[in-house]
């Protein structure tokens, strides 16, 4: 991993990938430029996904062999150790990968009209996470998209995806486009924490991140890496998030170009 770049948080240009080690989790994030007419945003985030898979499984991509489990979160039955998700949005798409441990990342383009939000927020969302989105009523819908990235991740790290209540846990970021959030449950007790921040690039979009550690282990250190195309143009919101490490390569990371 070469020198940083940048200050607050702490951006790295690092190639070839970082290594994936034990009790750290990898977030990556990818921007489409060109998405052929035939070809769908979806299946460019799957064919890139099968390519980071294929870098860190050091196999070919065709060995690369993805099944469900009943739950529909998707696993190596191969590779078991390397838990992984995928989330895209807009043209834009980030993998978090882990050893060991089940991983959770949602990437949410801001965009949509308030009242619909509005709409779901007090449908689906918590009472407290409620109260928190009505304290700022001219940035609430990058309030709401933040939560809701934080909500989705969560649930796909869980393995539940939205077949469990939105309501039946409560997850307020702290003040800042960045940072980590607790996932609380009832009776009000710290279920675990989520990692957050905001992401320049063509759209404005909210990403979020997390793992589920085993029983009695610390939580998971994260690392946030840009695989950019040529333009560079998604990067991470310059803001203060000192739980994470914040990677930015250059150029796009042979052969896997979130």
């Amino acid at each position: 991993m070469s020198r940083p770049v940048a200050k607050s948080p702490s951006i790295y240009r690092c190639s070839p990938l970082p290594e994936l080690i034990e009790g750290v989790g990898i977030c990556l994030l990818r921007h489409f430029d060109e998405v052929p007419a035939q070809v769908t945003v979806r299946q460019q985030a799957q064919r890139w996904l099968h390519q980071v898979l294929a870098a860190y499984l050091a196999i070919p991509v065709e060995h690369v062999s993805i099944a469900r489990a009943a739950t529909g979160k998707p696993w190596l039955p191969e590779h078991a150790w390397l838990r992984f998700n995928l989330s895209h949005s807009g043209h834009s798409a980030a993998i978090a990968l882990c050893r060991d441990h089940e991983v959770g990342v949602d990437l949410e383009q801001v965009s949509g009209k308030v009242a619909a939000k509005k709409a779901i927020a007090q449908r689906f969302f918590h009472p407290q996470e409620q109260r928190w989105l009505a304290l700022d009523e001219a940035n609430y819908l990058t309030r709401f998209t933040q939560l809701w990235s934080l909500k989705e991740a969560w649930l796909k790290a869980c393995g539940t995806g939205l077949t469990r209540s939105l309501a039946s846990f409560c997850v307020i970021p702290p003040q800042g486009e960045s940072g980590v959030a607790q996932v609380m449950v009832e009776p009000p007790v710290s279920h675990g924490q989520v990692h957050y921040c905001q992401v320049n690039g063509p759209a404005r979009f909210c990403l979020a991140y997390g793992a589920i550690p085993a029983p009695q282990q610390p939580s998971i250190r994260w690392q946030l890496g840009c695989h950019q195309t040529e333009d560079g143009r998604l990067s991470p919101a310059a803001q203060e998030q000192p739980e994470v490490e914040t990677s930015l390569p250059k150029v796009p990371v042979a052969p896997v170009s979130t």
